[in-house]
This record gives C-alpha cells, structure tokens and sequence, in this order.
C-alpha cells in the first residue's frame, strides 16, 4: 500500500544530494539521458514542450504518471541526481502529490498538477510538475516551475564538499544567518557554522575578515536574502558545525575544519604542490608549527577577537 503523501519528507531523504558525488560513482556524461527510463525532451531531441523560457523540459515515469522537471541544459546531471532520488522514493511505495514538500540541501521542492488552461495542460492531470520557492519574488510565498537556481547551487555547494572531503549538513532556503550589518557589501568575510540551537537558524555567522567593532550591530537574514545579494556565500553553506569560509568578493578563498586546520585554499588549487597549505593547523589554535603568511585564523581565537560574534541563543 503507498505512504502518506501529506508528509514533510525529511533531510535524510537527501543525503544522495549532500554526499560528495565521487563517493557515489555518479558523473553523468552531458551526452547521457537522464535516466535509462526517463525521458528528456529540448535541444537535440524531440519538439521542447511548452514551459520556462530557455528551461529544457525532463520526464520521469513514476506510478501511473509522471513526474516532470525544467531546468537549464547543462544542469541535466543535477536533474539525474533529482530523478535519482525520487526513484528510490517510488520504490518505498512513496506517494507524490501537490502536498508533498522536499528539502533538498538548502532548498525546498514542491510539486504542482498542470494549471487547467495553461501551457502545461497537455501533459495530463496525471502529471506532477517539479516547482522551487520564486527566489526572484516572494520565496516564503510563491513557487515557480524552473528548478535551475535550487540545482545550479546544489551543484556548486557539493564542488566545495568534494573539494574539502567532507560530507554536507542541510539548511533551508527560509532559515537565518546572524550576520554583522552590512557585511554582504564588504569585500572581505567570513562565515563560521556554530551547532545551531535549532528554530529558523541556521547556525552561520557572517562578518568582516578585518574583524568587528564596538559599534557594529547584528541583523538576522535569511538565506534567501543572500541568494538575492550574494549567491556566492551559499557555496560553502553545506558545510558542517564547526567550518569556516573566507571569502574576496564571490572568491571562496579558504576553509577550515573545526580543529583549525586549512583544508582547502584556492591558492594551491591545481598547483604542484597542491598540499601545501592544507591541513596545517593556523595561528591561535594552539600549535606551534608555522603556517604560511596570510593563512587566516580563528575568530576569537587572536588578541582582541573574543567579541567577533556573540553566541547563539534560542531566541535569536
């Protein structure tokens, strides 16, 4: 007998998603279909159903429909990941229905019926159409049917993953970053993931590198609102509790575990020595073996930083 539908399916059901691609032998070709039993349908195939302007259109069978997706061309792997999942759901006898709502690493997928009338209306009512929160309107309020922004940070959240060996831990679109106000227009930050006290946050901070003053005041923003000013700092925000990210404008610069080491820095990437540098542990943490200049430390870890950010508290 098929599951509920009704439910919020839980972030478990995403660790296809959060878990490093390598550790899953799954780097579809761009020449590849999407599934060997779905159906892809754009540039190169048969006549693009109607939908998003410039989203090519993807189908997968599932039950006695079907469940279809848009989204950029070149996001065809993350749609495979996407079908991926939603076959392992089919195969727990999980039902999909407009009520259904999927966190997927930072974002929310909900599924929709055709609108009667519309330009998806061929498609049948035994159709479900795969829609994200409108990140350019109102995302708390409106859905939209071109997945590309979810899939394309997806994407670029799991190369940092991949990049530094570890696997992600979910936020959600609708949950909050305690930031210094105005750091979104500093060039120079960083964001540091503390365990969050659960609610609406998220558990990271974002500040300016050069550190912060008496007068600066804190602002809660959600992830959305980042999305909107500055896509870049979501790259690293799968990260675990415990990890920090330098950024220099949308440039992720440095990342450190939570025993202080540098376990990626984009100055060595693709270098001879692509170790250097890496895994070193950094000034304030306690050693007192030497790390390269401008190897970026700890906050609160240095003289005078102790008030870099406050601590959490539930009721933030």
């Amino acid at each position: 007998m098929p599951k509920p539908s009704g439910l919020r399916l839980t972030a478990a059901l995403s660790a296809l998603i959060l878990v490093p691609a390598l550790s899953l032998g799954c780097q579809p070709k761009p020449t590849e279909t999407v599934h060997a039993d779905a159906e892809v349908e754009g540039e190169g195939g048969a006549e693009p159903a109607e939908g998003p302007a410039g989203a090519t259109r993807y189908v997968l069978p599932y039950g006695e429909g079907q469940v279809v997706a848009y989204a950029d061309a070149h996001l065809e792997g993350e749609v495979q990941r996407l079908f991926l999942l939603l076959e392992d759901l089919r195969a727990e006898q999980v039902e999909i229905s407009t009520r259904t709502r999927l966190p997927i690493g930072w974002t929310t997928l909900s599924f929709e019926a055709p609108v009667a009338e519309g330009p998806e209306s061929a498609l049948g009512t035994s159709t479900l159409v795969v829609r994200e929160p409108d990140y350019d309107g109102e995302p708390e309020d409106a859905t939209r049917a071109d997945i590309s922004v979810s899939l394309a940070t997806l994407a670029r959240q799991r190369g940092v993953l991949e990049r530094v060996g570890v696997a992600g831990e979910a936020i959600n679109f609708d949950q909050h970053v305690m930031a210094i106000q105005g750091a979104l227009d500093i060039e120079e930050v960083l964001l540091l993931r503390v365990v969050s006290p659960g609610g609406r946050l998220t558990g990271w901070r974002l500040a300016p590198t050069a550190g912060i003053s008496e007068e600066d005041e804190l602002e809660s923003l959600p992830v959305y609102a980042i999305l909107q000013a500055r896509p870049a700092l979501l790259d690293a925000m799968l990260l675990p509790s415990g990890y920090m990210a330098y950024y220099s404008g949308d440039q992720l610069t440095t990342v450190l575990d939570g025993e202080d080491r540098v376990v990626w820095d984009w100055r060595a990437e693709g270098s001879d020595a692509a170790g250097d540098g890496l895994g070193a542990p950094v000034a304030g943490s306690g050693s007192t073996e030497e790390v390269a200049p401008g190897t970026p430390g700890r906050p609160g870890s240095g003289e005078g930083s102790d008030s870099l950010l406050p601590p959490l508290t539930p009721n933030e």
